[in-house]
């Protein structure tokens, strides 16, 4: 049914003109007078945004009026409000404009877009507080839900948000806004796949459909027609509407949020629009995507809008609007169960390992005895079997009927989609466990973490499986052997890699309450347990591991062998097989490194030699060299890595071949057998 009579009664449309006009105009003069920025597809998406933000819908059946999305400009944090992202980043200005008018912060900060200093980056930055260096510190932008600018996130993201509302019982919508170059990005048909699949219908997307791109028309590129049969083709209700009607958007909200408990399906608005819209100078011209009016063309602009604001704001003032209500805002507390997750570690210690047990299945058990722990939710991309999460999985399933036990999720063979959606839920204070072989989790994904987990600095903990040379059979495409490289190039992400599954179920603890980013590596053979307590190694066993630590494993006086991960079998072999008076140290926390351990071995022994199942650029021999430089050591330093790919073979053929083993690590360092 059409909201027409009810909007003319209270001259609705009038007033969301006004603001839409206010928000051209705004963005428009920010744009210009910072001489940077997209006044095109700014210009196309306002009159959405006016009616998100500012739009109402008439209820016939209490005769209330309600407004479209839920939220208080102050408390922009509020659990329970509706989201919004912008997944085409580069209409920021329209955003923050609309933003500023809704009262999130003044209109006064427009007037330093994209300056140094300034909030209002050149792209969305999502709104964060955290505790930095004992400090509270705020980042980003009142009001931005989730960060954007690179294209083809925005879905993925809606769909972690809306699950976190689908499982912790929140009643809020997520909204999404695409462009036509979302449109062109696997990633985006990735989610459309997987919302209507996991019955997301909380999810609203607009496709803010004006037919141009950076260098030309869509239709001439990439042609998308027609949009509406590819989304009902994926399951997904259709609306076809015209972007700048605004009885049109209105309807097509109101359809969404009447239908959407009985209708399973989410809704797609394909909103034909016009890029420059209202800006003469700009309409259906390609160019101005990302170029700045230039200052005649603004002002005759300005003129326009001025204009029209003020035969606007007449209309109104002589317009006798009847009086009516709008149901208040009422926010509620959440209703998630508070938990201690150190209690929960205390009251479920660790299993005894009696075998040779990959850092996998440690990784898991951890997983699997704190899972109580309703924070922790788990995505797979059809590898969960192979991660050893089958467990959790099958305790916590998708389809339980309790919803707060749906507390893991299939996505399928969608690598970067799952981990957007992990970020999607970690910005809703959840703990995401994201699982994948190191390979995706850290390439096929990596623009996912850069942008949406570690810029933010989201809570996300990244599975890294299968890694190394010693995944051996699987062949080059699957072994990871420069992972910790990708990782460690990014700001605020802690990489983990423990060196047996005692080692990988206690940090995995610690990984849990860690606050932030990691990538925890893993591998999938079995291995010793070195710190059992008769380890065959004689190694005492370690009660609690702790970030950020090394532990000295074999004392020596000749030289310090440095290494992570499972490989240290190779390095005790190495000790306990030359003559030489050999230190090792076992460092799972690759990032922070251990500088105190590192400094001392250098000098206690004078020489260091790290070992790693990994390219010899960007791994734990990169963290030692940095602490060497830092620190001003005077050091001998030797490494023992992979100096290009690998093959396939078995675990032992390939260390031999490739100088990893015991054997040939002794040979390049020039030891004396025994």
């Amino acid at each position: 049914m059409s909201q027409r009579k009810y909007l003319d009664r209270i001259s609705e449309v009038d007033r969301l003109e006004l603001i839409a006009t206010r928000i051209r105009r705004n963005a428009i003069e920010n744009i210009t007078k910072s001489k940077v920025g997209h006044p095109g597809g700014s210009l196309s998406v306002t009159d959405i945004l006016a009616v998100l933000y500012f739009g109402r819908t008439h209820n016939a059946d209490s005769g209330l009026w309600e407004n479209i999305m839920r939220y208080d400009p102050q408390d922009p944090l509020w659990p329970q409000r509706d989201r919004l992202v912008l997944s085409k980043g580069h209409a920021a200005p329209a955003l923050y404009a609309t933003l500023a008018e809704a009262g999130f912060f003044s209109k006064d900060l427009l007037k330093i877009y994209r300056k140094i200093d300034s909030s209002l980056e050149g792209h969305p930055a999502m709104y964060r507080v955290f505790t930095e260096n004992g400090q509270q510190v705020e980042h980003g932008t009142k009001g931005v839900d989730f960060s954007t600018g690179s294209l083809g996130h925005g879905l993925s993201a809606a769909a972690g948000m809306a699950l976190n509302a689908k499982v912790y019982g929140h009643d809020y919508n997520v909204f999404v806004i695409m462009g036509d170059g979302d449109l062109q990005e696997g990633m985006t048909w990735e989610a459309c796949l997987t919302i209507p699949n996991k019955k997301l219908n909380n999810v609203c997307g607009f496709i803010d459909y004006n037919r141009l791109q950076v260098d030309g028309c869509t239709d001439n590129i990439n042609p998308l027609d027609p949009l509406d049969e590819k989304f009902k083709a994926f399951n997904w209700d259709v609306r076809v509407i015209s972007g700048h009607d605004f009885y049109a958007i209105i309807d097509a909200i109101d359809y969404f949020k009447k239908t959407r408990d009985a209708n399973e399906k989410p809704l797609m608005i394909v909103a034909n629009t016009i890029k420059g819209k209202g800006v003469v100078d700009c309409e259906n011209v390609c160019s101005f995507h990302a170029v700045p009016l230039k200052l005649e063309e603004y002002e005759k602009a300005e003129a326009d809008f001025d204009g029209k604001i003020s035969k606007l704001e007449e209309k109104m003032r002589n317009t006798k609007v009847p009086e009516f209500n709008v149901t208040p805002l009422v926010k509620g507390l959440p209703a998630e169960k508070r938990q201690d997750l150190m209690e929960m570690i205390r009251k479920n210690p660790a299993r005894t390992y009696t075998e040779p047990t990959a850092t996998r299945i440690g990784y898991a058990n951890a997983l699997m005895r704190l899972g109580g722990y309703e924070k922790i939710f788990v995505l797979n991309a059809d590898l969960a079997i192979a991660c050893g999460v089958t467990a959790f999985s099958e305790k916590y399933p998708e389809d339980d009927p309790e919803p707060c036990n749906r507390r893991s999720l299939n996505v399928g063979v969608q690598e970067a989609n799952m981990m957007t959606m992990g970020a999607g839920l970690a910005s809703c204070d959840k703990i995401p466990v994201v699982n994948s072989f190191g390979i995706f989790s850290t390439g096929r994904a990596w623009e996912m973490v850069r942008q949406d987990i570690s810029y933010p600095r989201l809570n996300v903990k990244i599975i890294g499986s299968h890694t190394g040379a010693a995944l051996g059979e699987y062949g080059v495409s699957h072994q990871a052997i420069e992972d910790v490289g990708c990782m460690r190039v990014l700001p605020h992400l802690t990489i983990i890699e423990p060196s047996d599954a005692i080692q990988a179920d206690s940090l995995f603890e610690m990984a849990l309450l860690h606050e932030g980013p990691l990538y925890f590596r893993v591998c999938r053979n079995p291995t010793p347990l070195f710190y059992s307590d008769n380890s065959p190694y004689g190694i005492s066993p370690v009660n609690g591991f702790e970030i950020g630590k090394g532990y000295k494993v074999k004392e020596g006086t000749d030289i310090t062998l440095i290494c992570a991960g499972p490989i240290l079998e190779e390095a005790l072999g190495v000790a306990n097989n030359v003559k030489e008076s050999v230190r090792v140290i076992d460092m799972p926390t690759i990032r922070p490194v251990d500088a105190e351990i590192i400094e001392a071995a250098a000098n206690e022994t004078g020489r260091l030699c790290t070992v790693q199942d990994h390219f010899e650029n960007g791994g734990l021999k990169d963290e030692v060299l940095s602490v060497i430089a830092a620190k001003g050591l005077n050091v001998k330093f030797d490494f023992i890595a992979l100096s290009g790919y690998a093959e396939s073979g078995s675990r032992d053929d390939l260390y031999e071949k490739y100088g990893l083993s015991a054997n040939r690590i002794i040979e390049k360092l020039g030891l004396t057998p025994k």
